[in-house]
């Protein structure tokens, strides 16, 4: 049960909330809790997508017409990057802590400290910043 402070009838930070708000927050940027079901239409998946499309002619994602993903595209990729293939030229940068799903790194996503950089994706050696 959630606890409410009295004096300022906010809730109380114990290890439930910590919980739910790492899972609303994981769920919110890779749209799960699992590498195998990440949502290429998540914040991460959005990245990844427009690197696909622009950088590598939508060879994962099957188009390069942005209405256009094949819901599996991050699956392909994840499986072509265990076979060697060149990851796409994005990174996503996330707060320490957040760049793991069950302890397994999340391809791109780099954990930083530097607040400029928090929530943001870099394509193409940083030439473009979302």
């Amino acid at each position: 049960m959630l606890k409410i402070d009295e004096k300022t009838n906010l809730p109380v930070k114990d290890k439930n909330w910590q919980m739910l708000k790492y899972l609303f927050e994981n769920m919110y940027l890779y749209g799960s809790l699992s590498l195998d079901d990440a949502s290429p239409w998540s914040i991460y998946g959005k990245a990844f997508q427009y690197a696909d499309k622009a950088f590598n002619s939508g060879g994962y994602t099957g188009s390069r017409d942005e209405g256009a993903t094949d819901p599996n595209a991050l699956t392909k990729y994840y499986a072509a990057l265990s076979k060697g293939a060149k990851p796409l030229q994005f990174a996503f940068y996330v707060p320490v802590g957040y760049g793991k799903l069950n302890n397994h790194p999340i391809p791109n996503v780099e954990e930083t400290t530097d607040p400029q950089k928090i929530f943001t994706a870099h394509f193409n050696s940083s030439q473009e910043v979302w």
